[in-house]
């Protein structure tokens, strides 16, 4: 395939895709459980617009960590805590895939989940909360879902208080409506290997990508044939600060990586976790989706499944 050069690139994207919204932009909050989902901001928003709207009675802010992190001493104030190993699955020693929804509803109404609240997340690193955010995509409430860019990190350099344990609050009430263009399988992504529907992307480091840094717990090194490698770190600013980088760079790398218009982007790591951030960038470029949910970890045990070593040439 012949990819066209990065000035021609670059041009590409400022002519030909629709302007996206920023996410510094002010977007207005929901003032009830009727108001229109549109009237919602889009994916991500910015430590700006959540300082603006942090009082919004309609606004459910959830910092998502792993257990350790209800005792970290810094939250958002009104933020409530998410425990990430609650709206994820263990298999095989690791924590990976989808549980079933009735286990899900558990956690998120605790944490004040409801039909018709706008639910802020996030947390460190940044697939943390993006893996939230897949969850309540799955679950059909993306359209009232948010990121905040940049995190806690950006919270904290951009001067704005902190608590130091999180807020409790009422539990919420939430109605799934489960989202079947969210998750695919190995049987999915296998009827349709190496057809220009679907744009792979494989969001690990380039060593684990190629196979040159082998698996962790078993399983064939390398990576889905005709994937191509966007590492999810790449898309930030920095690890210190986790902000998504310029919209023109980003789009770039996802083009690069093989996104377009008329294919479905679809994403995957080693067990779903660095996926879910390049799921969620993904959606705010406006790209049609999917997360293959069991990775790499799943691809890499079934024999019958085919195995690429090294790179794709760009």
């Amino acid at each position: 395939m012949t990819v066209p050069c990065t000035a021609c690139l670059i041009a590409a994207i400022l002519v030909a895709r629709p302007a996206q919204a920023s996410i510094s932009v002010q977007f207005p909050a929901l003032a009830s459980q009727d108001a229109p989902a549109q009237d919602a901001p889009r994916v991500l928003v910015s430590v700006d617009w959540l300082a603006e709207h942090l009082q919004d009675s309609s606004i459910v802010l959830l910092h998502v960590g792993m257990p350790t992190a209800r005792a970290s001493g810094e939250f958002i104030p009104s933020a409530r805590f998410l425990n990430y190993q609650e709206i994820v699955q263990v298999r095989g020693g690791l924590v990976v895939e989808m549980p079933p929804v009735d286990e899900l509803l558990e956690p998120l109404e605790v944490a004040g989940v409801s039909d018709g609240a706008l639910v802020v997340l996030y947390g460190s690193p940044a697939h943390l909360p993006a893996r939230a955010y897949v969850t309540l995509d799955y679950l059909g409430h993306s359209d009232r879902t948010v990121v905040l860019d940049g995190g806690l990190e950006a919270w904290k350099a951009a001067g704005h208080p902190l608590e130091t344990t999180p807020a409790q609050g009422p539990r919420g009430l939430f109605t799934p409506i489960i989202q079947d263009d969210v998750l695919v399988s190995a049987e999915w992504i296998a009827e349709r290997l190496f057809g220009p529907e679907i744009a792979l992307i494989d969001s690990r480091p380039e060593g684990e990508y190629t196979g040159r840094i082998p698996t962790r717990i078993g399983g064939r090194a390398g990576h889905i044939p005709g994937a191509r490698n966007l590492y999810w770190e790449d898309l930030l600013v920095g690890s210190d600060n986790p902000v998504l980088r310029d919209s023109v760079d980003v789009e770039l790398r996802f083009q690069q990586a093989g996104a377009n218009n008329s294919a479905t982007v679809v994403n995957y790591c080693w067990v779903g976790m660095r996926a879910s951030y390049t799921y969620l960038i993904a959606k705010h470029l406006g790209y049609d989706t999917r997360l293959y949910d069991g990775s790499w970890n799943e691809w890499s045990m079934i024999d019958s499944l085919p195995a690429a070593l090294g790179s794709l040439p760009f």
